[in-house]
This record gives structure tokens, C-alpha cells and sequence, in this order.
């Protein structure tokens, strides 16, 4: 009986372990995706994990998820930091998502449901009643709720778990990445949103090389990089 229990209490002591880890992780990454821990901040363990209602340990092994993530650097003696983006990184981000993407959504063209395309027009409808009420320096955190889904969704749909995976990590980014651009975010998101009715209705069309086309030309035109490929 003794075996028995201890059996028990060790398995859910791990479980508690593992779900402690699981909350540091989604605090800390949605504080840097939100901007509330900005690029290049300091991130004090202790501070954290009085913040969060764990202890330090869940904090750091969530440090080194997020380090490889690559959301955060891990100097010296595990000392964290928001990780910072320069344009040419970003540059970088947005071409490997418009490949990545573009391919996804060409398989979507085939695949996808009206159910979920349905779901994709009203995430849209959404965004834009967002955006007109509230203008474009005050509807961003929501927005970005909402365009994470609409892209998540179509990865979804081209029913390739290993797709899914890798776009995961690089639909959610901080908000501060955009900061490298002198594009004003009002003229961002205005052509965002006719960007989006063209994949909506390739999707629609069941046409796969506009939706590949249409997909690779929203994520292209965000790209401004300072010294692109020939």
C-alpha cells in the first residue's frame, strides 16, 4: 500500500510540476507577445515567479522553452533578456512565413471546410469593425488575437500537423517587431484587410495557386528588408 501511494503522490507531484512549468511559460510569453515585458528587458527570475505564483524553478525551465523559441536570450548564469529583432530579422521571419504559408494555404484551397470558411469571413468582419472603432492605435491587441487565429485556422486546414507545428512559434510575435518599420500601422492594416478577402475567396474558389499567390503576397508586402536576397 505504502508503494502504492507513493507511486501516487509522485505522479501527481510531476503533474503539478509539469502544469507549474505550462503557466510560467504562457505568462511569460504573453507578457512578451502583449509588450508588457519589452525587447531587450532584463528577466529577474525571482521577480517572475513572485509575479506568477510559482517558484523559481517552473520560471527557469519556462526561460529556456522560450530561449528556444527564440522569444528570449539566456546569457551568463541563465540571465534572461527579451530577445530584440532588427529589420533584418524580421525581414527574415516574414520571408520564411510567406513560403511556409503560401504552401499551407495552397493546400488549404483543397481541403478546407465551409464551416471553417465561414469562420475565417467572420474573424475578418471582426477585425475591420475593430479597426473602425476603435482606429488604429487602439484596436492592435485585438487584432492580433484575431489575425493569429485567421492564420492559424488556414495552417490548420491544410491538415499537416508538421506545417501546423512549425507555423506555431512564428504566428505569435511581439508587437514590437513592427517597430522597425516606418510604414504607418493605419496603411499596414488597411491593406491587411483587402489581402484578406482575396485569400478568403480563393479559399472560397477552391483555387489552389491563388490562394499559394495570394497568401505569399499578404506576408511579402510586409517585408522591408534592408538587404534582401538577389
Amino acid at each position: 500500500m505504502a508503494s502504492t501511494d507513493g507511486a501516487a503522490l509522485a505522479e501527481r507531484e510531476g503533474t503539478d510540476a509539469a502544469g507549474a512549468v505550462e503557466t510560467a511559460y504562457r505568462f511569460i510569453r504573453g507578457a512578451i507577445i502583449s509588450g508588457d515585458l519589452r525587447s531587450g528587458e532584463t528577466l529577474q527570475e525571482a521577480r517572475l515567479a513572485e509575479r506568477i505564483g510559482v517558484s523559481r524553478t517552473p520560471v527557469r525551465e519556462a526561460l529556456s522553452r522560450l530561449s528556444n523559441e527564440g522569444l528570449v536570450v539566456l546569457e551568463r548564469y541563465r540571465r534572461g533578456q527579451v530577445a530584440s529583432f532588427s529589420q533584418r530579422e524580421v525581414a527574415e521571419i516574414f520571408r520564411l512565413r510567406a513560403k511556409l504559408e503560401a504552401h499551407g494555404a495552397r493546400r488549404a484551397a483543397r481541403r478546407i471546410t465551409d464551416a471553417d470558411i465561414a469562420r475565417l469571413d467572420a474573424l475578418e468582419v471582426e477585425m475591420e469593425s475593430v479597426f473602425a472603432e476603435f482606429g488604429w492605435h487602439r484596436h492592435l491587441a485585438r487584432f492580433d488575437q484575431l489575425n493569429n487565429e485567421f492564420h492559424a485556422l488556414i495552417a490548420r486546414a491544410a491538415d499537416s500537423p508538421r506545417l501546423e507545428r512549425i507555423l506555431a512559434s512564428s504566428l505569435e510575435l511581439p508587437a514590437s517587431i513592427f517597430n522597425v518599420y516606418a510604414e504607418p500601422v493605419e496603411e499596414r492594416t488597411r491593406r491587411t484587410h483587402r489581402q484578406h478577402h482575396e485569400i478568403i475567396s480563393a479559399l472560397k474558389a477552391r483555387n489552389a495557386d491563388w490562394a499559394e499567390a495570394a497568401m505569399g503576397a499578404h506576408l511579402f508586402s510586409i517585408l522591408n528588408d534592408p538587404d534582401p536576397e538577389p
